[in-house]
């Protein structure tokens, strides 16, 4: 694996890589001594600090290692070899859409009004659910792609995450049920920051009859115990980032499962669910935002369609 020269930018400590990548400490620290990559610098105090280019690199390795590349394999490649293994047309096979082509060009060049006119038009042309799945899903995919080829600065993908979340939060704004069912607690477990899932996970709720209860992030596992109680869901759903580790995500699903009443559902989404290879039980896994659909149907089929809680 090939290092890189110095960059003036401030390095990223370890807790803030393995949040970044999905990568744990244990992770980075045995394939520094088993490989010699990552190759981080020490800090005043001797803590590692990784260049913004070796975090790309690792992203782009954890993303590889979930569709079933072996590690070892990918830390003996160089960077061209790595970015011909990570292919759009791997990871989304079948025909490019010029869509999300000329959608992701409008985040490169940072025109932003454009941006927000096509979001806007194409909400307007599918609805909300298609929007999300036909549209935001796939789009995140390739932004996300885009940032690990560094093609797209951390700032360009924090912007264009900025304005979907304004979008969502101004349309749900306007289509706040006062009813509804499952009733479906949503958050994300410690460590777990990011929201934009969970927005787009409500939008598809509130299309489809349900109540979304919402606590936000970073909901520690007996909150989100006691809140399912309080509120009396029907069920709890999780969304995970890429950069939250499957190991965790999956010890804190059977965790979070064995306190939950057990008539309570224990839903997981987004794309830090694909890594987790095993079914977990009592738990229903969401890795596309269609199968959310397959939860609520058999939900209703199963309770005809009346809360227990």
């Amino acid at each position: 694996m090939t290092t890189e020269a110095t960059h003036n930018a401030p390095g990223l400590p370890i807790a803030s890589v393995e949040r970044e990548t999905g990568l744990s400490k244990d992770t980075l620290r045995v394939w520094e001594r088993r490989y010699g990559f990552p190759t981080p610098d020490r800090d005043a105090n001797g803590e590692r600090l990784y260049t913004q280019l070796q975090v790309r690199q690792l992203a782009q390795i954890k993303r590889l290692m979930d569709r079933g590349h072996r590690p070892g394999r990918l830390l003996a490649l160089d960077a061209s070899a790595l970015a011909a293994l990570d292919t759009p047309d791997e990871a989304n096979p079948g025909a490019p859409d010029p869509q999300l082509d000329d959608w992701l060009e409008r985040v490169k060049s940072h025109d932003s009004d454009a941006l927000e006119r096509q979001f806007h038009r194409e909400l307007a042309r599918r609805g909300l659910a298609r929007f999300v799945v036909d549209i935001c899903a796939p789009l995140i995919t390739r932004v996300g792609e885009a940032w690990s080829r560094n093609e797209l600065g951390i700032f360009e993908e924090h912007l264009f995450s900025q304005h979907l979340e304004k979008l969502f939060r101004t349309t749900l704004a306007n289509m706040a049920p006062q009813s509804g069912s499952p009733r479906v607690l949503l958050t994300t477990l410690s460590g777990e920051e990011h929201t934009l899932g969970l927005l787009m996970v409500e939008s598809l709720l509130v299309v489809e009859g349900a109540y979304p209860v919402l606590l936000g992030p970073q909901t520690p596992i007996n909150e989100i115990v006691r809140a399912a109680q309080v509120k009396a869901v029907d069920a709890v759903c999780l969304s995970f980032s890429t950069a939250y580790a499957p190991t965790q995500a999956a010890q804190g699903l059977r965790d979070l499962r064995q306190m939950l009443p057990a008539r309570t559902e224990l839903w997981a989404g987004g794309y830090g669910v694909k890594g987790i290879r095993k079914p977990i039980e009592g738990v229903c896994l969401v890795p596309e935002f269609q199968d959310l659909f397959d939860c609520l149907v058999r939900w209703r089929i199963e309770t005809g369609g009346k809360s227990a809680n």
